[in-house]
């Protein structure tokens, strides 16, 4: 089982790039902001939000984002509002056991 990432590294790398891998090549999402954590019961949520270019949308689906420091990284992430013509956002939403 893959360690889990907390909010609180993903902030250590905001601004920094994550390459993802289509299949038409190479497209590069900066982390742009990571939300505050919300404890509902026995978990912990928040978001991930990714700006990548305009010429190139990643449906939602899984995709590996590979990252530096982080490494390779599985997520699921949606395109959603706030997207415009110099940027599309991406979400990548975590709802993680408390430990």
């Amino acid at each position: 089982m893959a360690a889990v990432i907390g909010p609180a590294t993903y902030r250590e790398s905001l601004h920094t790039v994550f390459h993802v891998e289509s299949g038409t090549g190479v497209v590069d999402l900066e982390l742009a902001n990571v939300t505050d954590e919300i404890v509902s019961g026995d978990y912990t949520q928040f978001s991930l939000f990714f700006h990548g270019p305009t010429g190139h949308l990643l449906p939602q689906g899984t995709y590996t984002l590979d990252h530096d420091v982080l490494g390779p990284l599985t997520l699921f992430i949606v395109p959603v509002i706030g997207s415009n013509h110099e940027r599309i956002v991406y979400e990548a939403c975590f709802s993680q056991l408390k430990a």
